[in-house]
């Protein structure tokens, strides 16, 4: 980290918590962040320069002391699906198979721009199709509404 780069005590606990689990999230909350904070900017401190660089450091340092290096783990769970399907244990094989998918990234979550929006409510401008609108937004909002009921004056 170049020296002009200095992080707060909280910023600093982020990485160290990232580390253990890779889960931005989970990590910032651990740090001491808000849990909506944390939902709403975790993916930004993950590209924060400064951040990015402490937590590589980090995971170099977690790496020269435990001496594995993901290839090694990547090679045994190779070795682990062939043998262990070759044994006809499917689950363990497939197990392997499904961490070495995941290092692939081949089962994240999708990002929001790829998501398909779906409209909950009906398409069509008919009577029918505009009181199930009604009755829905109703439901939707019912329970976020303060109803107040006037008296009547005689």
């Amino acid at each position: 980290m170049a020296k002009g780069d200095k992080l707060t005590a909280q910023q600093e606990q982020f990485c160290l918590e990232f580390c253990k689990d890779l889960n931005a999230v989970r990590a910032a909350m651990r740090a001491g962040y808000g849990e909506q904070h944390a939902k709403k900017n975790a993916w930004q401190f993950l590209r924060n320069p400064v951040l990015a660089e402490r937590i590589s450091e980090l995971k170099a340092d977690q790496t020269k002391r435990t001496k594995i290096e993901a290839d090694d783990i990547l090679r045994r769970l190779v070795r682990i699906a062939e043998k262990t399907e070759q044994e006809g244990d499917y689950q363990a094989a497939i197990r392997s198979l499904e961490l070495l998918g995941k290092h692939q990234a081949m089962w994240t979550d999708k990002n929001i721009t790829e998501l398909e929006h779906k409209n909950a409510f009906a398409t069509g401008n008919s009577e029918e199709d505009i009181a199930r609108d009604v009755e829905r937004l109703k439901k939707i909002a019912t329970p976020h509404l303060k109803l107040v009921k006037k008296e009547s004056v005689h």
